[in-house]
């Protein structure tokens, strides 16, 4: 079967679509950490901005990961430099299977692996951001290394 231009199209105009309301999905989990988190202290804004790259990266098809392995050597890692954006991240891990959604309910307990933060603790991460830009600096050691 020729894919035409319209097809093409047609195609791309669906994808959209679907990462709309993946987009839209992942910010009522977020939304939803945020009210039942334990000291109602998640960094909203810094979520929200980071929702429509991080749905592109994961439900794009623009990363290839394995939500099974997660520390599986060959796969694409990525690096949360904006630590306080976690909330985000969680939710849409949370959507994928790296763990169950009932782990946002305590967001920000004492014996919550959602402590404001990423870190190894969270199955998908692979090590803790906090200040801003380390992550840049973190990211290039990791792709140097392979």
């Amino acid at each position: 079967m020729e894919i035409t231009e319209t097809t093409e199209f047609l195609i791309r105009t669906g994808l959209n679509k679907l990462l709309e309301i993946k987009d839209s999905d992942i910010r009522i989990l977020t939304l939803q950490q945020t009210r039942d988190a334990i000291d109602k202290s998640i960094h909203i804004g810094g979520a929200f901005s980071a929702t429509i790259p991080l749905v592109a990266l994961y439900y794009g098809g623009m990363m290839q990961y394995d939500v099974a392995n997660p520390t599986q050597r060959g796969q694409d890692m990525f690096v949360l430099s904006k630590g306080h954006a976690v909330a985000a991240i969680a939710s849409m891990y949370a959507d994928l299977g790296y763990f169950d959604r009932s782990v946002l309910k305590n967001s920000r307990g004492a014996e919550s692996i959602l402590n404001g933060h990423p870190g190894p603790i969270l199955p998908g991460f692979h090590l803790s951001t906090g200040p801003l830009g380390q992550g840049l600096s973190a990211a290039q050691g990791l792709a140097l290394v392979g």
